[in-house]
């Protein structure tokens, strides 16, 4: 008997109908008798962590933020786009709860926090950071040269909450802005960037010290609103879909039934998106736009 060929996929921790159709268990119904297993890319190791990055192996579909695959094929890789979802989430500056400054129009002569991420291949944490904090800029018409752009090192590695099961996605989650928020509240900056469901833990790490300057999500113009998880991605090899077309359908075909899903239970929804993104259920719409359940 010939083994099922496995169709590795990868995913960022936040909203994806590739998270969903994961956690409820479509993937593994609509890959069964198929011919193909769709496993979670953790099971090639540690040594192919950075796979949801690079797109460096050929059998693999990816669903995530849009600054790594666009890295990966300026690097060459012969990818492919196969969809995107636009969803609105927080996009922050955020200051010291006793600073006195009152637009980002003040943040001109101040220092801004870039995040640098030694062990990541790629450091999306910082184009976010940067993209970010430069529309901010821009929306109040401050020259990106009247600040200062001061680099901030975190250390550890996020990879350990990227693609987790249905077991460990429980597992509370760090905050992946600690250091810029030491170094806020210590002085050494003057504000930091925060997006997405993550902001939940800065604020609960910072435990009322820190305060939101400004939400790009009012920006009046899309470009301004774009970062690396608005828009989002899914994204595989020019292999893939020249060599298993079907397959390829099919993975597409269940993500679209998982947002069909969504939309049809959205408490049940809400909850696998909050445990996705190690928040609470309750904080869902705080950091993601209302119509969240509607996203596909």
């Amino acid at each position: 008997m010939t083994a099922p060929t496995p169709i590795y996929y990868t995913r960022c921790p936040v909203p994806t109908a590739s998270g969903i159709a994961f956690q409820t268990g479509m993937l593994a119904e609509a890959f069964e008798d198929s011919g193909y297993t769709v496993p979670n890319i953790v099971e090639l190791g540690p040594a192919h962590q950075n796979v949801h990055y690079t797109h460096s192996i050929e059998m693999f579909m990816r669903e995530g933020g849009v600054a790594p695959p666009v890295w990966a094929r300026a690097n060459g890789v012969d990818s492919v786009l196969l969809g995107i979802t636009f969803m609105e989430e927080l996009q922050g500056v955020f200051v010291r709860a006793d600073d006195d400054i009152q637009s980002v129009a003040d943040l001109a002569g101040r220092r801004l926090a870039l995040p640098v991420w030694p062990k990541l291949v790629f450091n999306f944490w910082r184009f976010a950071a940067q993209k970010g904090l430069l529309s901010a800029l821009s929306v109040h018409e401050v020259p990106a040269t009247d600040v200062d752009f001061v680099d901030i090192v975190e250390g550890w590695d996020p990879s350990e909450r990227r693609n987790v099961g249905r077991d460990d996605v429980a597992t509370p989650a760090r905050c992946e802005y600690r250091g810029q928020l030491q170094a806020l509240l210590a002085g050494e900056v003057d504000a930091i960037f925060g997006k997405g469901p993550e902001v939940a833990l800065l604020r609960r790490e910072a435990a009322g010290r820190i305060r939101l300057l400004y939400d790009l999500r009012t920006a009046p113009s899309l470009a301004d609103r774009i970062n690396n998880s608005t828009p989002r991605l899914v994204t595989t090899s020019h292999h893939l879909v020249e060599t298993h077309f079907d397959a390829t359908v099919r993975y597409l075909r269940t993500a679209i039934r998982a947002a069909d899903w969504v939309n049809a239970n959205p408490a049940e929804a809400r909850d696998l998106i909050a445990r996705e993104c190690a928040i609470a259920g309750d904080e869902i719409e705080t950091y993601l736009e209302p119509a969240v359940a509607g996203q596909k």
